[in-house]
């Protein structure tokens, strides 16, 4: 078994990689920025560490440590760029650096379909990406600047690998369904277009899963990136019915053609900029992407040459989430 430093553990993903990769008997050392998120880890038998990846040392954290997930960044459509390349660029060199030094012998990198993101429908994309002469925001531009920072250090000879886990959800999400569900708590939602774009989405279990396929021995370790979902596409319309009902939620959905949606994207950016903190906007041109469009990722790479096999289905990944969602309500 492996000495494994999960980073971002204080966070969902990072969270749940951690608690799994321990649960089967690696050495875990889970890092994050936030002490009572790491508290449970750490009453639950794991090593946890405190720490800042843009500014803390760095080889006392990783030394001994055989292996590397990467978990940590800024995760949000919406924020300042210099706090994203901070977070999710310069953090992730450091990183690398640090690894490199230490002779790790395996480095698992998240990143983000993001990257793909365009105002146009997209089906079975593969991972060959050139980027964009323009990006629809600071996270994505940040994640591939991120990639190509793995590539770096796998060129120099750090054993390396990259995830792209799309629209993770399950217990502890702070960021997909809770999104979804603040617009709805209105008892209405915009249904953008017809609502037949069809969206992939993981279950974490899966992603946790995905890791796992990379640590295997002869997994590859070039730098090279996977996509990672459910492998199971479906419909806007479909996929909010599914989390509704199993929140018992009664939810209109509102038509909302897409040039409009687009419009009012814009217009209610602009209005978030010129606002003292620039709040995020409930509305924005990558929410209505997200939404509005179709972003249907080919997984075959992943199936093929790590041996992913998703086996927690959408439903009941809805399923699961819906109970913790319930159970946060009671207490």
């Amino acid at each position: 078994m492996a000495r494994v430093l999960v980073t971002g553990a204080s966070g969902f993903i990072g969270s749940h990689v951690a608690r799994q990769l321990h649960a089967i008997g690696h050495e875990v050392i889970a890092s994050g920025r936030d002490a009572s998120r790491l508290a449970p880890l750490s009453a639950a038998g794991l090593r946890t560490h405190i720490g800042d990846l843009s500014t803390d040392a760095l080889p006392t954290l990783i030394d001994g440590a055989d292996t590397v997930v990467h978990c940590a960044a800024l995760s949000s459509p919406w924020g300042k760029r210099e706090r994203f390349l901070a977070a999710n660029v310069f953090a992730t060199e450091r990183l690398l650096d640090a690894s490199l030094q230490s002779g790790v012998r395996r480095f698992v990198h998240f990143s983000s379909p993001s990257i793909y993101f365009r105002l146009g429908d997209q089906l079975n994309t593969p991972e060959a990406f050139e980027p964009p002469r323009r990006w629809i925001n600071a996270y994505a531009e940040s994640k591939w600047l991120g990639e190509l920072c793995v590539r770096k250090a796998a060129a120099a000879g750090l054993p390396a690998v990259i995830l792209r886990p799309r629209a993770v959800f399950g217990e502890g999400d702070r960021a997909i369904f809770p999104r979804l569900l603040a617009l709805a708590e209105r008892g209405w939602f915009p249904r953008i277009g017809d609502g037949h774009a069809r969206i992939d989405v993981t279950c974490v279990a899966n992603v946790v899963a995905a890791v796992e396929a990379c640590l295997r021995p002869g997994a590859p370790t070039d730098g090279r990136a996977f996509n990672i979902t459910n492998g199971e596409p479906m419909s806007v319309n479909a996929l909010l019915e599914q989390l509704f009902a199993a929140l018992d939620l009664k939810v209109r959905m509102i038509p909302l053609p897409r040039p409009l949606a687009l419009a009012l994207g814009a217009l209610a950016e602009k209005v978030a900029n010129l606002r003292p903190g620039q709040p995020e906007p409930r509305l924005s041109r990558y929410g209505v992407g997200v939404l509005g469009f179709s972003q249907v990722l080919d997984i075959s790479a992943a199936r093929r040459q790590l041996g992913y096999a998703p086996s927690v289905s959408v439903a009941d990944g809805i399923d699961q989430f819906a109970r913790w969602w319930k159970s946060r309500a009671r207490h």
